[in-house]
């Protein structure tokens, strides 16, 4: 395959365990439909906490970068069909292109290390944010359920509707 961007050769490469295309002009990197997660999943290297932070100010430069800057890049697996871009985790700034035909994904160079220090950050927060909103969204939850039990209601008695939906359950 050809790298979308500089159309050098990709060349396979381990990473993780999971097999990508890299590109040796311009350091790009191609993984076909599911790659990202897995990487993503299986990624065990943590970085300090220095290394996170330093994605705050770059993120928000790449995230203008999403308004502004829109490659057209060809897929190199499907060849003519044309990626589009978004922003990996919505507001990241992480902007990665993706093939809606294959599913595969095009990250320039140095973005997929990027994608997994942000996602270390999203971790290594998580038992912060949960004791933070944990409270908060129990409530969401309870609420929710609520109002689904009210919208499947099947009688105007609610022991009635208990019952029924554990024997639904069961």
């Amino acid at each position: 395959m050809k790298c979308p961007r500089c159309s050098s050769m990709l060349s396979p490469v381990d990473d993780d365990g999971v097999q990508i295309e890299v590109c040796a002009g311009c350091k790009g990197e191609w993984l076909g439909a599911g790659e990202l997660q897995q990487l993503v999943e299986r990624h065990e290297e943590a970085f300090t906490p220095g290394e996170i932070a330093s994605l705050d100010a770059l993120n928000k430069e790449i995230f203008t970068a999403e308004n502004c800057d829109h490659d057209d890049l060809n897929c190199p697996q499907c060849v003519a069909v044309l990626m589009e871009h978004f922003n990996y985790g919505d507001t990241s700034g992480i902007i990665l292109h993706k093939c809606l035909e294959c599913g595969g994904i095009w990250t320039d160079k140095d973005q997929l290390k990027k994608v997994e220090m942000l996602v270390d950050g999203w971790k290594e927060c998580l038992n912060q944010d949960l004791d933070k909103y944990g409270s908060i969204l129990k409530k969401v939850e309870l609420k929710e359920q609520e109002e689904l039990d009210k919208a499947v209601s099947i009688s105007r008695f609610g022991f009635v509707n208990a019952v029924l939906r554990r024997f639904c359950e069961e």
